[in-house]
């Protein structure tokens, strides 16, 4: 059965629902000021909407219907494509942290009578230089656009930009690297 809401007589149907994304945020409530009452008197009758501009804060912004403007389809498209290229890169960053972990694994048959059961070890290979300068470019990235960041007035003598050109500089001097390995094995 979907889910549904009931609007009572007399009051306007929304323009917006739950969840649309807004050029201010994702719409996570409404609230509705109706004709005579105290708050339609001091702030206007209608629909109010409760936002949320960051999923990653919890602060929120309350608009009224005519201040809020719905994403273009483009623009739509671009936002989710983008959350989905983050969520895609976290994925690989938890998988990378994932196979960094140790195995250890507990045999339940002891190897003589009378002994607790053994415990051996077995270890995953660290993930590559590679996977690890890419999650510490994505890490920078984030850093860099997170608000709390772009409100601190922070001047280091090192940036990020300069973190994020050292890291481009590993990774090409890694590449450049691993060229010389394949071309000296094919010479050798």
């Amino acid at each position: 059965m979907e889910p549904t809401i009931s609007i009572p007589p007399g009051w306007q149907y929304p323009r917006f629902t739950f969840g649309q994304r807004t050029e201010h945020g994702q719409i996570i409530g409404m609230r509705y000021y109706e004709q005579d009452t105290y708050l339609a008197d001091e702030y206007g009758e209608g629909w109010r909407y409760i936002l949320l501009p960051d999923k990653n804060r919890e602060d929120e912004e309350h608009r009224v219907e005519d201040e809020l403007q719905l994403l273009t389809p483009q623009e739509l498209k671009t936002q989710i494509e983008t959350e989905i290229n983050n969520n895609l890169r976290q994925i690989e960053l938890l998988k990378s942290e994932l196979r960094a972990i140790p195995v250890s694994v507990t045999t339940a048959k002891p190897e003589k009578q009378n002994e607790a059961p053994s415990q051996k070890q077995y270890s995953i290979s660290s993930p590559n230089l590679h996977s690890l300068i890419d999650a510490a470019k994505f890490i920078l990235k984030e850093i860099a656009k997170h608000p709390d960041f772009l409100t601190l007035e922070y001047q280091p003598d090192l940036t990020v930009g300069d973190a994020q050109t050292a890291l481009s500089y590993l990774q090409s001097g890694l590449e450049d690297t691993q060229r010389l390995d394949i071309t000296s094995s094919i010479f050798s």
